[in-house]
């Protein structure tokens, strides 16, 4: 039996009775040199279920994976085994109920067969999802917490980030191992790359259930797209252009020819900017004879232009500053704020820092002994795709060192133009905003797994498209549920970002995208909103308080999935309008007006005659918005304006960087609405 079963499984030739009597000896051999994979089957399991990993507690718990068809597979876990066998295809899966309180904690350990998981805790579990101000690192927000994440460790919060890059070859049974990280607990040593949000929302839940472990599932990707996130049926059914997309993208050959011809535009055109004058000339020596180099002002909204166009290509600028003596040999890092595009920076003639794309803020650690008492020179060789905007305004140009003294960098610096460039040329390829590239390889996989809830924050990019949005919104959160069960979520609305309008009228890509959100939250049951429009920062995209933001999902976590309702857990919800004798009477979702307040705006640095109207705009018949005053009655706001005597539509907060004014007596804003 023995031997047939050795056959069996290593798949090898058929042998008679007589030839098994007469191989004894060969067998044993067989035996011995056989590899352990053909002697006995090997059970697999995602990379996610490993050591480390957070169970959802008060569900039954899938634990999955492969193995040779027939093939049994025990899962040990708090003394109790579960048995599973491998169906025709070699899939397995055994439930562990986790009903029992007194499951809730850990570390524990599972075995699965042979295989030893440690580190395992029972607890909650979030999805949570969406681009880049979902999954910002926690290293890029140590300017505000930087005490916080050195010191803080808690071995009862883990997080798993998957992998994220997009893909077309249909649903994966795993997720891709490039830029995933397993689960691990949270240290001070590894928070680097943790979700922000992720990472506070944890501390938040832990704190707010009584120390009950939290899991976080970090499965975000900066720039990508809605319709990335869904499955292929739902987007058939709901948006089927984007699937037809993806489909003239399988046409066979045309994707490697398209990656063929992106590799050799790119390396043409980076052997073409080698052709640059700075580089070929050393622009960034440190002695190199620059009064001939116009002097600019960092700010100048026309920086770098040339013939009546804005500049495509390298600009170079160069700034002396002098050092104190008492000042040298402190460690000292560099702040150049943020630039557009791409920079790389050079002190004294040596390269300290570079970064590829527009948004990371520039932090460069300078090497010892490089900066000098009296003249030191800073050279930042800058290439740009165009945008009128090089310098961002009101961030940090200074170099700081230890002890506190800063020595500043803004205002006047020599600019010489570099290479001027062509635009350059895209190819088609598969990218984070293709249809399902993104749900295939990391939300698929995961779609056994138990979880709480579900957080979603993105939108950023899709602002240009906001009534599809409004469509897509339920069909993500409904997908979803379909595979991890009708779990709560909250979705968190766009911050606050770029200009302030002085136009009552003007109706640009994120205000109407916030509506979208909103809206879209309001047509799904077990969600809830998450206003971050008195967060953001109007000079970057990627605002740093995700604290806060983490909070206000908590709040709204606490009331959705712990049933904890005697926390105010959103900001005024505008329900509806009356419009009498010239005024418009706004009413709220009960529950979230209470101590309704109208506060001071938040500056910017722009300011505009809508900073009085606290926000709120009114409209009559003809459409036409005019600035309108506003009191508080009770928890309900009177809207008016003396330019509009029969007013029929009222808006608040419609702006990219909106003036926020209303909040409840919880401290929590008001979502941007229109009553049209």
């Amino acid at each position: 039996m023995i031997y047939n079963r050795i056959h069996y499984i290593c798949n090898l030739k058929p042998i008679s009775a007589r030839m098994k009597i007469n191989h004894l000896l060969t067998l044993s051999t067989l035996l011995a040199g056989l590899p352990l994979l053909c002697l006995q089957a090997e059970v697999k399991t995602p990379r996610f279920i490993s050591d480390g990993m957070v169970l959802q507690r008060n569900d039954n718990v899938r634990i999955w994976g492969t193995a040779d068809p027939g093939e049994k597979v025990t899962v040990t876990f708090l003394k109790k085994k579960y048995v599973g066998t491998a169906d025709a295809q070699g899939n397995w899966m055994v439930y562990i109920p986790t009903t029992k309180k007194s499951m809730v904690g850990g570390p524990y350990t599972m075995t699965i067969n042979e295989r030893k998981l440690s580190d395992i805790y029972v607890g909650d579990v979030w999805l949570c999802s969406g681009q880049s101000n979902m999954d910002l690192h926690t290293a890029r927000l140590v300017d505000l917490y930087k005490e916080e994440f050195d010191t803080y460790t808690n071995p009862a919060i883990h997080l798993m980030q998957t992998g994220r890059n997009p893909s077309i070859k249909g649903p994966q049974q795993d997720i891709d191992e490039q830029g995933s990280y397993p689960w691990e607990s949270l240290s001070p040593d590894k928070v680097g790359h943790w979700s922000g949000i992720g990472y506070f929302f944890a501390k938040e839940m832990y704190q707010r259930t009584g120390g009950v472990p939290q899991g976080i599932i970090n499965s975000s990707m900066g720039g990508s797209d809605i319709v990335a996130w869904i499955s292929t049926d739902s987007l058939r059914e709901n948006a089927p252009r984007h699937v037809q997309t993806v489909e003239h993208l399988k046409q066979p050959g045309y994707l490697e020819r398209c990656a063929q011809l992106s590799r050799t535009i790119g390396q043409a055109y980076y052997k073409l900017l080698e052709e640059d004058p700075g580089l070929k000339e050393q622009w960034m020596k440190e002695n190199l004879d620059d009064s001939d180099w116009e002097v600019v002002n960092q700010y100048d909204p026309h920086l770098g232009d040339a013939d009546g166009r804005t500049w495509v290509g390298t600009l170079w600028f160069r700034k002396e500053f002098n050092v104190p003596q008492n000042l040298v040999g402190k460690d000292s890092l560099l702040r150049l704020g943020c630039l557009v595009d791409a920079d790389i920076a050079y002190l004294n003639g040596v390269k300290v820092g570079e970064v590829t794309y527009q948004y990371p803020p520039r932090k460069y650690t300078l090497p010892e002994g490089l900066l000098k008492a009296g003249r030191n020179v800073l050279v930042i060789k800058l290439s740009t795709n165009g945008s009128p905007e090089k310098f961002v305004k009101e961030k940090p140009y200074k170099l700081f060192f230890h002890g506190g003294q800063t020595i500043d960098l803004e205002g006047d610096w020599r600019m010489k133009r570099g290479i001027l460039m062509p635009r350059q040329p895209g190819v088609e390829g598969v990218n984070n905003g293709n249809a399902s590239a993104l749900y295939d390889n990391t939300i698929y996989p995961l779609r056994n797994y138990r979880i709480a809830g579900i957080l979603w924050n993105q939108g950023e990019t899709n602002a240009g498209r906001p009534d599809e949005y409004r469509k897509l919104l339920p069909v993500l959160i409904n997908d979803w549920r379909r595979d991890f069960g009708n779990v709560p979520a909250v979705v968190f609305g766009l911050a606050n970002y770029m200009e302030r309008h002085a136009d009552a009228n003007y109706n640009g890509g994120w205000a109407k995208i916030r509506e979208s959100q909103r809206l879209g939250t309001q047509a799904l049951d077990k969600a809830g909103f998450v206003t971050v429009i008195d967060l953001g920062e109007w000079n970057d995209i990627h605002p740093l308080n995700k604290k806060e933001s983490a909070r206000r999902a908590a709040l709204q976590m606490q009331r959705l999935y712990l049933g904890k309702t005697q926390e105010v857990s959103e900001g005024p919800s505008y329900q509806s309008v009356t419009f009498s004798e010239g005024k418009a009477r706004i009413s709220f979702k009960p529950g979230t007006a209470e101590g309704l307040e109208l506060r001071a705006a938040k500056p910017h640095s722009i300011e505009n005659p809508c900073i009085v109207s606290k926000g709120f705009s009114i409209a009559g018949a003809d459409g036409i918005f005019h600035w309108a005053e506003v009191k508080v009655e009770g928890n309900e706001l009177i809207v008016w304006s003396d330019d509009v005597k029969d007013p029929k539509a009222v808006r608040y907060a419609w702006d990219d960087d909106p003036i926020v004014t209303l909040y409840n007596g919880a401290g929590l804003p008001a979502p941007s609405f229109s009553t049209k």
